[in-house]
């Protein structure tokens, strides 16, 4: 029997950890490739990935042509017309694949591997990586190099695993501007150090990735290079120009390339005539719903009157319910929103509590908050790294201030990303020999005495003790949320299998779904999107007024949606329960049309399917319109 079955386990564990740091200190790239790879497995296997939102489930009916879309469209509208015409071309090919949902786990990927490998190479000189055993076997074990794998680890424990457990489009952006961001620091810094050392691999690499992130999302591509700024700043001032030269070619070439994509994505949508109206509705539409900018008071109410609304005209269109060409016309939307300084009027003391109270609530915020001040122990003791990793703090918070004075309160998309970038950022300034950055103790070796200095073990100080336990509360926080949020998934993508089985799909009939009634982020990323592709469907969502949304009520001759939802029979209504009165209200308003809700599907507590239909009239009613009619 060998050496290695003897061997303790403990023994077994330590060298196959030497083994590795010996890897990635030889082959940064291989290892990085390799690695992010075995933990994207881990997390699709262990969990339950689904979507965040349901705009990218609305996104891969788009590209596929199931559901609300009639036939595969590349118009994404929050995505380059670049990327919808690969998703339609490959689910044209091969409609059962899930292309949307393999392409965001990609862009996980890549830019995962760009942190991963910034984080190993940053700072040290890099030999022509090879794959020598004999060398691997003999390399000395560095301390820095497992605090660099450890400091990744924390990363993706904290920032990744939500990010990636809950899938979005906006989000995978961002990923790939900052790992796109990290590859030309990481060339500028390596060219100080080697003069020689080629760049093209490195650079190409970054060019594509700040192409992708424009591509998926160009807002995010925008707030990720001025989260960088301090980054930018202190390598202007530190670097020589012929290191700089390299990055700035590259930047150019992305930005030339990003423009050329831009100006491509509008041309596609200004010579459609089918989306000449459309975004001129959809800049008015948002501030109703979207933004939340309006509201009805008693300050407001003569405005609404001016254009025949009432207060439950507000609650509807409010309520993501818009499709009366009539009582929601642009002419009514211009006039409200033009007449009354709605921006500067929501901006209260109430409102900017709320916002503040939606990020400390957040666990996944609250997660990140925890780990920095380990990061920061962690990192290179210079005031340099520290300032730096502070200052992309304190852009992210002035960004995410910025967003929710100028538009909204932000959705956890949208912030969680910002601020979790400094944790990323402190990867590319690790603490080499010493003990984390602690003062006091000796640099040591070996494999686990250096985990032993990572995780911060008899500590002098006592400061330090609270950062290793503020560690462990965010870690095990963000993981333990995590958990419960798979188990919840499960569950509801059961009942919600359950409920379409039941619903038994008929293409005579038109499922009109309601807001964000239906759970469709439920739906697998890996998985075919077959619950809604033998259902002809209609979401009352921001797809209202697009092309398909259109063209699906010609199919069933249908002009005004608010109309025929109390009118005919073959139309399904699925909502939330909440949101019944409202349509009922309006009906009677605007139709008279006494309509009572006839429930034919429950989905529990969540949403309600079944049809409106007029209410039988009373003996009493008749008698008094008899009684009414002259004699």
């Amino acid at each position: 029997m060998s050496t290695w079955k003897l061997a303790p386990w403990w023994t077994r564990c330590r060298a196959a950890c030497q083994a590795c740091e010996c890897w990635a200190d030889r082959a940064p790239l291989r290892f990085s490739l390799l690695a992010v790879l075995v933990l994207q497995a881990i997390v699709i296997l262990a969990f339950r990935p689904s979507y965040d939102t349901n705009d990218d489930v609305f996104m891969t009916m788009i590209v596929s042509g199931q559901g609300f879309c009639p036939a595969p469209d590349e118009h994404l509208l929050f995505s380059n017309v670049v990327i919808g015409q690969a998703l339609k071309r490959l689910y044209t090919t091969w409609p059962h694949f899930p292309w949307y949902g393999c392409y965001l786990l990609a862009v996980h990927y890549l830019a995962q591997v760009a942190v991963l490998y910034c984080g190993l190479a940053m700072g040290r000189n890099i030999p022509a990586e090879r794959d020598d055993s004999a060398a691997v076997e003999k390399c000395p074990t560095q301390t820095s190099i497992s605090i660099r794998i450890g400091l990744y680890l924390i990363y993706f424990a904290v920032v990744e695993l939500p990010l990636l457990n809950a899938l979005q489009f906006t989000t995978a952006a961002f990923l790939a501007a900052q790992g796109g961001l990290f590859l030309l620091l990481f060339a500028a810094q390596r060219r100080a150090l080697q003069p020689n050392a080629p760049l093209a691999m490195t650079l190409g690499a970054a060019v594509g990735l700040l192409l992708v992130a424009a591509l998926v999302r160009l807002e995010c591509l925008l707030m990720a290079l001025l989260i960088a700024a301090p980054f930018g700043i202190s390598l202007a001032r530190r670097a020589s120009r012929r290191a700089l030269v390299p990055s700035g070619m590259a930047v150019l070439l992305a930005a030339m390339l990003i423009g050329l994509a831009t100006a491509y994505d509008r041309a596609a949508y200004e010579h459609d005539p089918r989306w000449s109206e459309f975004f001129d509705y959809n800049q008015l539409r948002i501030k109703f719903n979207d933004y939340s900018w309006t509201s009805y008071t008693p300050q407001t109410a003569g405005l609404f009157s001016t254009v025949g609304w009432s207060k439950n005209d507000h609650e509807m269109i409010a309520r993501w319910f818009f499709d009366d060409p009539e009582v929601y016309s642009e002419a009514h939307l211009r006039a409200i929103v033009e007449t009354f300084p709605w921006k500067t009027h929501r901006l209260t003391w109430n409102y900017c509590w709320q916002a503040v109270k939606k990020l400390f609530r957040d666990r996944a915020v609250c997660a990140v908050a925890l780990v920095l001040p380990f990061l920061l122990v962690s990192i290179d003791p210079g005031r340099r790294a520290r300032s730096t990793v502070i200052g992309c703090a304190t852009m992210a918070v002035a960004l995410v201030v910025f967003v929710t004075w100028n538009n909204k309160l932000p959705p956890p998309r949208v912030y969680f990303p910002l601020l979790s970038f400094p944790l990323a950022a402190a990867l590319l300034f690790p603490a080499s020999g010493r003990h984390a950055g602690l003062p006091g103790e000796q640099e040591r070796s070996g494999s686990l005495r250096s985990i032993r200095d990572l995780l911060g073990f008899r500590p002098r100080p006592s400061w330090p003790r609270a950062v290793v336990i503020m560690l462990v509360v965010g870690v095990g926080m963000a993981s333990y949320r995590q958990c419960r949020r798979s188990l919840h998934v499960y569950r509801e993508r059961r009942a919600l299998q359950a409920f379409f089985a039941e619903l038994q799909p008929s293409p005579r009939n038109l499922l009109v779904c309601w807001g964000a009634a239906m759970p469709y982020e439920l739906a697998s990323p890996l998985e075919s999107q077959a619950w809604w592709s033998r259902q002809p469907m209609l979401s009352l969502a921001w797809t209202q007024r697009t092309p398909w949304h259109e063209e699906t009520k010609r199919r069933f001759g249908i002009s005004n949606m608010a109309q025929a939802m109390c009118e005919r029979d073959d139309v399904v209504l699925l909502a939330h329960r909440g949101d019944l009165p409202f349509y009922a209200t309006f009906a009677k308003e605007h139709f008279q049309a006494d309509v009572e809700f006839i429930e034919s599907h429950s989905g529990g507590e969540r949403f309600v399917a079944g049809r409106f239909q007029r209410r039988p009239e009373s003996i009493e009613s008749i008698s008094k319109r008899s009684d009414a009619k002259p004699r």
